[in-house]
């Protein structure tokens, strides 16, 4: 076979057959989402699941089984609720996309010094919070006394 040596051709069906399991596995995966929820998608051309259990936290913020081996950044989730700016803590507003521990202390900030929130469109407002930031934040959150 190609001039390999018996342990070069061992080591060649080796890797061939285990790059076809695992594209395998990805492509069942991606047709049954609740499989192995936190198996990524590295091949090109199949994107990752739009909802993976796996990336998902209970509701007190504790990981759930699945999650437990995932790194601190993979636990991020997008909540299932809209955030009210006006009530929420510094790590609910963590939670949300693009808005990590220093953006969130500048929207408590924001919120303290302006008596709240009157429209969700006055976190652009906030310093980092650009139209694209803000774009995807309109879906996740909420304005409520």
């Amino acid at each position: 076979m190609f001039g390999f040596t018996p342990d070069e051709k061992k080591a060649v069906i080796f890797l061939t057959a285990a790059f076809v399991a695992g594209t395998a596995i990805l492509v069942y995966q991606k047709s049954h989402p609740g499989f192995a929820p936190g198996l990524k998608s590295v091949i090109a051309g199949l994107p990752a699941p739009a909802d993976s259990g796996a990336a998902q936290m209970l509701s007190d913020g504790a990981p759930g089984p699945a999650g437990e081996a995932l790194s601190r950044q993979s636990r991020k989730y997008f909540p299932p609720q809209r955030v009210n700016v006006n009530q929420a803590s510094q790590q609910a507003l963590e939670k949300l996309p693009n808005i990590g521990p220093a953006m969130a202390k500048r929207i408590i900030e924001y919120r303290s010094a302006q008596g709240g929130f009157k429209k969700a469109d006055e976190l652009g407002k906030v310093k980092g919070i650009g139209p694209k930031r803000l774009s995807q934040l309109m879906e996740h959150v909420t304005v409520e006394p």
